[in-house]
Order: C-alpha cells, then sequence, then structure tokens
C-alpha cells in the first residue's frame, strides 16, 4: 500500500531542499562573482603600475619591439579582452578582438620635456566578463547539483525513517482496525516494537483508540438495551392503546343498550298516567339519559376515528333544505338551554342548490357548533352561514359553513387550544354544563378526513358577532344553479 503522507513529505522536504539550495547557490556565485569582477578591474591597476612608464619610454625612443612584448603581456591576461595603442607619430597597435568596445579604460602616455608633459599616445584597455560568466555558469551547475543530490539522499533518508518508525505501525493499526468483525467487543490494538519507558504520539495515538473502542462498545450495547426497551414500551403502548379501543368500543355499546332501555321507559313514564311530579322526574331522567347517551356518542365516535373505522359516504345534497334543518335544530338547543336567542341562516347568492358532500358528517359538526353556541350565549342571536371559499388555491370547489354567536369570546389561548381532545375553556359559563371536551375534536378530525379543516375566529370577522367557528370542506360535482 503506498503510503501518501510519507510521499507528501519526501515531496515537501525535495521543494524546500531545492528551493534553499538555489537560495544558497545563488548567494555563493554572487560573492564569486563580485569577486571575480574586482580580481579582473585590478588589471587596470597592474598596467598604471608596471606597464604605463615603460611604454612611455618605449615609445618615445621608438622600440616598437618593446612595445609589442609590452602590449602582448597585457593582452595576455584572461581578463583583457582587446587592448590599443594610438601613437602621436601615427602608429597603431592592436592586439586581441577588435571588435570588442565595452568596458574600456585610457591611460594617457606623454613624455615629461621641460617641466611639461607632451602626449605621445593614447593606450586603450578593454575588459572582458565572458571567462567570470563561465566559469560562474560552471560552478553553478556544480553547486546546484551537489545540492540536489544531497537533498534527494536526505528526503529518502527521511522516507525509509518516517517508514521505519511511523508508517508500518499505522499501517498495522488499520489493518487490525479492518480485521475487527465485531463492534461489540472492545479493540486491543498492539504495536510491533520494543516497547519504550516513556510513550511517544504512536503510542498515545492506539492508547486513545483502544479507549475509544472500550467507550464506543459501552455505548453500542446501552443503545441497543435501550432500544430494546423503547421497543418493548412500544408494544406495549401500541397493546394497551388496542386494549383501550376495545374497551372503549366495548363499553360504548354495552351501556348504550341498557341506556336505551331506561330512557324508553321514562319515556313511558311521562306518557302514562302518573302524578305531575313523578312525570317531572322522568322527564329529569331523561334529559340525564340523553346526556349520558351523547357522550357515549362521542366516546365511541373517537375510538372510531383512531381505528380509522370512520367511512365517508358523500350524496347530493340540497343546501338549502339542509341549512333548514340546521336551523331547526339549533331553535331546538336554544330552548333546550332556555335562551331567548334569535337563531339566523344565510346563503350566498352563488351558491349551487346541491352539492356532493356527506350530509349527516357535516350535519354533525355544524350541530356541535350550534349546540356549543347556544349552550354559552346568553342573549343576542347565532349565525349559519353558507358560502363559497373566497381564498381556495388548490383549485378545488370549496365551501365555508360559519357558526356565529354573540357570546363571551375566547381568549387566543383559548383559541389555540380549542380543538384539543378533553379540553374544557376555564369559564364560568362552562361550569353550569357539563361534558367531555371532545365535541369540537371530533368536529376537527372530521373535518380533516373530509379534506378539509375547521378554524376558530375570536373576535369574530362578522359585525356584531364575537366567535365564528369555520368549517371549511371541499364539495364534489357542484351543478351549478339552473338560470
Amino acid at each position: 500500500m503506498k503510503d501518501r503522507l510519507g510521499l507528501r513529505l519526501v515531496l515537501v522536504t525535495l521543494l524546500v531542499s531545492t528551493v534553499f539550495s538555489a537560495f544558497a547557490a545563488g548567494v555563493q556565485l554572487y560573492l564569486s562573482y563580485q569577486r571575480q569582477v574586482g580580481t579582473a578591474f585590478q588589471v587596470v591597476d597592474r598596467v598604471s603600475a608596471t606597464s604605463v612608464d615603460p611604454l612611455q619610454n618605449a615609445l618615445w625612443q621608438f622600440d616598437f619591439d618593446q612595445v609589442d612584448i609590452i602590449l602582448r603581456g597585457i593582452e595576455s591576461d584572461p581578463a583583457v579582452a582587446h587592448v590599443e595603442l594610438q601613437s602621436t607619430t601615427g602608429h597603431l597597435f592592436e592586439y586581441g578582438d577588435p571588435d570588442y568596445v565595452e568596458r574600456r579604460t585610457e591611460f594617457d602616455l606623454v613624455r615629461r620635456m621641460d617641466g611639461l608633459n607632451e602626449p605621445i599616445g593614447t593606450l586603450t584597455i578593454y575588459l572582458s566578463l565572458e571567462s567570470i560568466w563561465a566559469d560562474l555558469w560552471a560552478q553553478f551547475f556544480a553547486l546546484v547539483t551537489t545540492n540536489l543530490i544531497k537533498a534527494y539522499l536526505v528526503a529518502f533518508a527521511l522516507l525509509l525513517a518516517y517508514y521505519w518508525m511511523v508508517t508500518r505501525h499505522l499501517t498495522d493499526v488499520v489493518r487490525q482496525v479492518d480485521a475487527s468483525t465485531s463492534r461489540s467487543t472492545p479493540l486491543n490494538l498492539s504495536l510491533d516494537r520494543t516497547r519504550r519507558p516513556q510513550t511517544d504520539a504512536i503510542d498515545r495515538i492506539v492508547l486513545a483508540l483502544n479507549d475509544m473502542s472500550q467507550r464506543l462498545t459501552q455505548q453500542i450495547t446501552a443503545l441497543e438495551r435501550e432500544v430494546a426497551q423503547r421497543k418493548k414500551a412500544e408494544n406495549d403502548a401500541v397493546a394497551a392503546s388496542l386494549a383501550r379501543k376495545r374497551f372503549l368500543a366495548n363499553m360504548s355499546h354495552e351501556v348504550r343498550t341498557p341506556l336505551n332501555a331506561m330512557m324508553g321507559l321514562f319515556q313511558l313514564i311521562e306518557m302514562s298516567d302518573v302524578p305531575k311530579r313523578q312525570k317531572q322526574q322522568a322527564a329529569t331522567g331523561l334529559e340525564a339519559a340523553n346526556v349520558l347517551l351523547a357522550q357515549l356518542t362521542n366516546v365511541l365516535e373517537v375510538s372510531r376515528l383512531e381505528a380509522n373505522a370512520v367511512k365517508l359516504t358523500p350524496k347530493e345534497t340540497n343546501l338549502a333544505s339542509i341549512a333548514q334543518q340546521w336551523c331547526n335544530t339549533a331553535n331546538g338547543s336554544v330552548k333546550r338551554y332556555g335562551k331567548d336567542i334569535e337563531v339566523i341562516v344565510e346563503l350566498a347568492d352563488d351558491l349551487p342548490d346541491t352539492v356532493c358532500m356527506d350530509d349527516k358528517r357535516v350535519s354533525q359538526i355544524v350541530h356541535n357548533l350550534c349546540d356549543n353556541a347556544a349552550k354559552f350565549t346568553t342573549e343576542g342571536a347565532l349565525l349559519i352561514d353558507l358560502r363559497r371559499s373566497p381564498d381556495d388555491t388548490s383549485g378545488k370547489k370549496m365551501i365555508d359553513i360559519s357558526v356565529s354567536d354573540t357570546g363571551p369570546g375566547l381568549s387566543p389561548e383559548d383559541a389555540n387550544n380549542v380543538f384539543e381532545r378533553f379540553l374544557q375553556v376555564d369559564d364560568s359559563l362552562t361550569r353550569r354544563y357539563s361534558g367531555t371536551g371532545l365535541g369540537l375534536s371530533i368536529s376537527s378530525d372530521l373535518a380533516k378526513l373530509m379534506g378539509g379543516h375547521l378554524e376558530v375566529e375570536s373576535p369574530s370577522g362578522y359585525l356584531n358577532y364575537t366567535t365564528t367557528f369555520t368549517l371549511r370542506i371541499p364539495t364534489q360535482d357542484i351543478e351549478e344553479a339552473a338560470a
């Protein structure tokens, strides 16, 4: 297996070594260049000190052989590219490369006569740095090659040392972890090397892995135990829920049978020829039985909703006819509670005559809303309003059935929680009436089952009313009213 970390370490070492080698070579070459350039310019000083006077004497005496010897001696220096001597008598001496015209230094040759310097010629020396540059390049390649070879050897040695001290141990740890097929037992990693009195980073990694594995094993065991407990609790809860639903359904049916018999007996007593006091007692018993029957019906309805046993049976329904039935039922609730409340029914003009809906379930919701309105309203009016839904954007045909009253209204907190099961609004009016707190919860669940929803608005959006419950449901196959 390739050790990519070791390879990256070697590459970084090589890169850093190359950069520092090049920098060190550059510094050395720069110092060598300065030194050699200084040596080259010392030629001018040597010529001035040793050759100018002999040239002046030889030129004055027309000893051209001596002039030739001196000029050739100057030109033999590696730093001199070209030497030229121009005498005032017209003689020209040239040695070296005549095309080289850079780095020129001139010496005026004179002869002192009668206290005056008489010019007799001009000596021009052209210095060349080509040999210096050639020597510098040779030094550069030698230095870089030597330093790179050293760097590569060091990098290779580092790679071997890194593999022997780090990589092979990490690879062994990975192999041991991969070979561990069970996570239910902690790892017991170990290194193939002599134990040291003091732990290093590799030892600490192994110890940390073993410790982490032990903690993970303990956590996994705890989680498995907790999952098993939760599964058992979930199964127990499901079984308890099923038992509760069966108990509620069975008890509701079992209690309703004798209750119906009791209600029949109370009705027979009311219709029989008995004293007035006994008739009043029978009427009171019948009213209590009706309340108990309604509560049992709600409990049975809750159990059926939880068991998804409620089936919808939509059919063609005349809106005006069923709205009148709702009005009659609301008037019956008002009379039962002994209230002086006017029941008003309004139908929008754009509603069709008939719609397709489950009229029994819709009536169950509206009856519950009207009964609550009649129960908690002392005076004023109760409004049943039917209209098309104004804010439908789903493409479905929706209608709104609103029940508004002039009762005490709801606080924001009560309005948010009014559809919770077994919840009754904590108001002085509610304490006068019994109930299970299931009516609005059942109505909300039925609305959702029909694809709609039930909402409350307090204060009401209807003028002169305090609370409005709106049932919004989709209707199918709406037949437009005949023109």
